[in-house]
């Protein structure tokens, strides 16, 4: 396990280098690992921008700008798509950083409940304008062991997300070219995605504004708020 993260982490410090772009992290359920295993690697101060440990449902509201209303008992809660995308989200808007990590979980022995068993974890990714969200249970397993199993997940997923944005720049070029380009997908809120689903993916389009981060973010509600235009593929 130690040697795959370690060469997902290399592939995907080249792949950022490649591009002249830096990413950020903001990690709960992981406590810094992620953050701590991409710099390992000497000269990551080239591309790794910022880390957030953010443990408790406070400071993910305050240092990243989440909806405090997911963690009521009514809503989603901690674990959960909502949240995952939306310290992915505050993390790349703070640091202004190309790519973005968010990462929440049960990391175990503690913490599980009805519907959410020791071992799941919520991935979200935001590369550039695009961004993946993906659940993955991992089983009853050791701490650590699933803290490692987490960091993987999401060093891989930051990989796929990236190779689909290769894809979709190249889509992007050879439609440019054409005469008659191909209708885009109609927009949808994200309010019409299914919160139990395993998987998010889609698009997004930055708010400008001239108010400070905090001021915007704290505004944020992912389950209407206009300043997320997503497409389907």
């Amino acid at each position: 396990m130690v040697e795959q993260t370690a060469a997902l982490a290399a592939r995907l410090s080249r792949r950022l280098k490649k591009r002249n772009w830096t990413i950020s992290t903001a990690e709960s359920c992981t406590g810094g690992l992620i953050a701590s295993i991409l710099t390992d690697m000497s000269g990551a101060s080239k591309w790794f921008n910022q880390g957030w440990v953010v443990y408790s449902n406070e400071s993910k509201t305050k240092q990243l700008g989440v909806d405090e209303s997911y963690f009521s008992e009514e809503n989603v809660g901690a674990v959960s798509h909502e949240v995952a995308i939306g310290m992915a989200r505050g993390a790349r808007y703070k640091s202004n950083s190309d790519v973005s990590i968010g990462i929440t979980g049960i990391a175990g022995p503690t913490g599980s409940s009805e519907n959410k068993e020791v071992g799941r974890v919520h991935v979200a990714i935001i590369a550039k304008d695009y961004f993946l969200v993906r659940r993955m249970d991992f089983g009853d397993n050791d701490r650590l062991d699933n803290k490692k199993s987490f960091a993987s997940f999401a060093l891989g997923l930051a990989l796929e997300a990236l190779d689909k944005v290769d894809s979709n720049n190249s889509q992007a070029t050879r439609i440019s070219k054409k005469e008659s380009p191909k209708k885009r997908s109609e927009e949808i809120d994200i309010s019409s995605l299914d919160s139990l689903s395993e998987e998010w993916e889609g698009e997004l389009t930055w708010k400008s504004s001239k108010k400070t981060v905090v001021q915007d973010i704290s505004k944020v509600d992912l389950a209407s708020s206009t300043d997320w235009n997503q497409e389907t593929d």
